[in-house]
């Protein structure tokens, strides 16, 4: 009899064992206690999303030149029409992630109203662009896709901190980073030939893409409608009383445009430092650009691993370090070679540090004020891909007769990689406790 007992008892357990199994591979909210890889259906659908964005603006700012100078004649105007990214990246995020905080809960929460006009927008800017027979209609597409693109963004991207606690960002950047990353690497191989084969192909694949992202999310809305206790309380502020109140966030501005400041002056001006200012060819230049794709991928996770280890913030302070002393090396070496020494590590610790701001965001911010952090994000990151080429330009024009070697590229490197080490030095004295907040059970 207590053989019987012993077995009824060893399937029971096995039963309960594979329900429980069962449920945690189930797209679920967060319960107490549980990792990253116990919600891993949650945040795969999270993530999606920033893959068909970050396909969608790579392909139209890669490829959307291609479109345009036939139908403008000047690199200047294109150059223009392309730069609007960072003139409405300060105000549009602003607006929608502060907004997604006030607005009164719809049957599916917040941010839903946001992603629903900022994918369309989005999507037909993007379809209509490879088409246009005038300057008109093609400067109107590309102001669509970057309106819905910056209406969409900010309040997706505070989904994370609804539905996410605090001691789950890191982890869930990582994932997002490296759909990101995906989603970049996918545009920039694929969409030359993709061209090639169609002019307007690469076009329609990605708002396709964005379109069949953006509905793979809406379980996501369904779950947030279903557990209504499971999201944060909203106490939503204005961006300005935000910023009046709280310190470490106006200091998070700040450091994140520092480092985008250098991102985009670095991604404008690398081809033309290995062509013009070392003498390499376009295929070398592709090469060490693939090198610094790997990298950011393959950096994604280790971020989110080395912030749970050891914080969000010493992460940041210490890769600032690393790469913005990395980057200083290179105005000091006048050939390609040193460069490629260090670049696998200096290119990893740069990964990781574009990993994580969203995740300080969302943890500097007040409770019920992540839309207007990550419009903040958005909002410093225009900020930074505005100023960024425009001062690596200037000082190259002026630094020239200083840095013969490399025709004044060599300078770059001392404009992008300073901002770096200045951002490491502002990020000291920030106190921000990751809590371990967890929203209520499902």
């Amino acid at each position: 009899m207590s053989g019987l007992n012993f077995t009824a008892a060893l399937v029971e357990r096995l039963t309960h064992g594979q329900e429980r199994h069962a449920q945690r591979q189930q797209l679920h909210l967060p319960r107490r206690g549980e990792t990253a890889a116990q919600i891993r259906p949650l945040l795969m659908l999270l993530s999606l999303p920033t893959f068909g964005l970050a396909l969608a603006i790579s392909v139209l700012t890669t490829y959307g030149p291609v479109i345009l100078i036939h139908l403008v004649h000047s690199p200047t105007a294109v150059g223009a029409l392309i730069g609007a990214e960072g003139a409405l990246a300060l105000v549009v995020p602003l607006a929608s992630g502060a907004l997604s905080d006030r607005l009164p809960a719809s049957p599916y929460g917040r941010r839903l109203p946001f992603v629903i006009a900022g994918a369309p927008l989005a999507c037909t800017g993007l379809a209509v662009l490879p088409f246009s027979t005038s300057t008109a209609v093609a400067a109107v597409s590309v102001l669509t896709f970057f309106v819905g693109y910056y209406v969409y963004y900010p309040p997706y991207r505070a989904l994370y901190a609804d539905l996410l606690p605090r001691r789950l960002y890191a982890r869930a950047q990582s994932v997002q980073a490296i759909a990101r990353g995906i989603g970049l690497g996918a545009a920039l191989l694929t969409g030359g030939l993709l061209l090639g084969l169609w002019q307007p192909l690469p076009f329609l694949i990605a708002a396709a893409a964005l379109a069949a992202t953006t509905l793979a999310l809406l379980p996501v809305f369904r779950l947030e409608a279903r557990c209504r206790t499971a999201v944060l309380p909203y106490q939503p502020a204005s961006l300005r009383a935000l910023l009046r109140r709280n310190s470490s966030l106006r200091v998070f501005g700040v450091v994140n445009a520092l480092w985008e400041f250098s991102f985009a002056g670095l991604k404008s001006f690398i081809v033309l430092y290995i062509v013009r200012g070392v003498g390499r060819s376009p295929a070398v230049a592709s090469a060490v650009i693939a090198v610094v794709a790997v990298a950011y991928i393959a950096g994604a996770p280790i971020a989110g691993w080395l912030a749970d280890r050891y914080g969000i913030l010493r992460v940041l302070r210490i890769m600032s370090l690393v790469y913005g002393g990395g980057l200083l090396v290179g105005a000091f070496v006048h050939t390609l070679t040193p460069l490629l020494i260090g670049l696998p590590l200096v290119a990893l610790a740069g990964a990781i540090v574009l990993t994580l701001p969203q995740a300080l965001a969302f943890t500097l911010a007040p409770r019920g004020s992540e839309g207007a952090a990550a419009g903040l994000l958005d909002f410093s990151r225009g900020i930074g891909v505005v100023l960024g080429p425009v001062a690596v330009g200037a000082a190259i024009s002026i630094a020239e007769p200083l840095f013969e070697s490399t025709k004044g590229y060599g300078v770059m490197w001392l404009v992008i990689g300073l901002p770096v080490l200045l951002a490491a030095f502002l990020l000291k004295p920030l106190d921000a406790p990751l809590g371990d907040d967890v929203p209520a059970t499902t």
